[in-house]
């Protein structure tokens, strides 16, 4: 098996920061620090430069880099190549997810049938919804994590990744507890007259483009608040902290205490999926495959 320092050290140069790489590995600051200079002191060279942004691969650490990513590629093909050789013929998925892109829904749709653990083993690579750990995890789709599973109406999503469509999950508002709305069951676009609602940018999902139009067109006393990023856990902070409302999704309901998530009557809905590289390696297109199965067969099976 692998060294962990090396694990930890190939995360440290993925996320640039020490901060944000305890925080995907679920590591204290201090244990990754250790890791990172006892392994340092084996190598004998500085493998970052420190600085007060975050840090640096040196020519050393840059070099480094590539061969630990080969030792990783050449672990995971022996770790295979083995169980295969010992009659263990699962293949592997390593799934990211995280606190608003959980997997339980892709697992449960695999086992319904009872035997995906006989085809595949799962393993969950956790990532955060930040921008920078977001990104990291895009570009590691296909390397070091196979697929996750996420809402998608980014146009720029669909067009440099694959996506298999598995469902999809209906736009909510998200508002403080303490709003007179949030005694309301549904909302109407007309309940939001005067309150501020937090949308991602345009450009970011086709489907809340569509949204932003409708509200400027035809409920213009509606103020529209741009989202810096892709949602994640500060976008609700940032709603309950300046009395916003925020377009959601149902399945994040609870994902924020002080905010009460309440459907509308519109007909907003986002696609909800596995996404995956653009050119998956044959076991992923297998695995992408064997969903699709289980989704045909689910959509086919009579209800009773």
């Amino acid at each position: 098996m692998l060294n962990p320092y090396i694990l930890t050290f190939v995360k440290v140069a993925d996320c640039g920061s020490f901060s944000a790489a305890c925080e995907s590995l679920f590591l204290s600051k201090v244990s990754v620090m250790n890791q990172i200079n006892a392994l340092e002191k084996t190598v004998g060279v500085p493998l970052f430069q420190r600085t007060h942004q975050g840090v640096r691969l040196t020519d050393a650490g840059k070099s480094f880099y590539k061969n630990c990513i080969k030792i990783m590629r050449l672990s995971d093909n022996a770790l295979q190549e083995a169980r295969q050789a010992g009659g263990a013929n699962r293949q592997i998925i390593r799934i990211g997810a995280s606190m608003m892109r959980p997997c339980n829904d892709l697992i449960e749709t695999l086992d319904a049938g009872g035997n995906a653990n006989a085809e595949y083993i799962f393993h969950i690579v956790p990532f955060n919804d930040e921008a920078d750990s977001l990104n990291t995890m895009l570009k590691s789709l296909g390397d070091k994590i196979d697929c996750f599973v996420s809402p998608c109406g980014s146009m720029e999503l669909l067009m440099n990744y694959s996506f298999l469509p598995v469902s999809t999950c209906r736009c909510a508002i998200a508002m403080s507890r303490k709003n007179p709305l949030a005694k309301l069951e549904k909302l109407k676009l007309n309940d939001l007259h005067g309150q501020t609602l937090l949308l991602l940018k345009r450009g970011n999902s086709y489907v809340l483009d569509a949204l932003r139009d409708d509200i400027i067109q035809n409920h213009p006393s509606i103020q529209i608040a741009d989202a810096e990023t892709y949602y994640d856990i500060s976008s609700f902070n940032l709603c309950e902290q300046n009395g916003y409302m925020m377009e959601t999704l149902e399945i994040w309901s609870g994902l924020h205490p002080s905010l009460k998530t309440t459907p509308v009557d519109w007909k907003y809905e986002m696609p909800y999926g596995i996404i995956y590289a653009k050119h998956p390696s044959e076991k992923v297109r297998r695995f992408i495959a064997a969903v699709a199965a289980k989704l045909e067969n689910k959509a086919t099976v009579p209800h009773t």
